[in-house]
């Protein structure tokens, strides 16, 4: 009996182990969608959707494409840095 509540424990802990990292990745990924979803066009939400990389990856490859389209106005891309936060 004790052994059966050690293994349900064990699993208990790999189970919230494996999970918290995806929950996490994927509340980001919906607090930007939801956060962005007026500044991305189509190509940008479909390019999201399958972005093998974190959420804050993607915004970060968003904000470089703005300041290499912008030649490094910041301002211009002011968006993309409040969307990381």
């Amino acid at each position: 009996m004790v052994m059966r509540a050690v293994k349900i424990a064990i699993a208990a802990v790999v189970a919230i182990v494996v999970a918290y990292p995806v929950s996490r990745e994927l509340s980001a990924r919906a607090a930007i969608q939801n956060g962005m979803i007026n500044l991305l066009n189509a190509n940008d939400v479909a390019a999201f959707k399958a972005w093998p990389g974190s959420a804050e990856s993607f915004v970060a490859m968003l904000h470089d494409r703005c300041m290499r389209a912008h030649g490094g106005d910041e301002s211009a891309c002011a968006r993309y840095l409040m969307a990381k936060e």
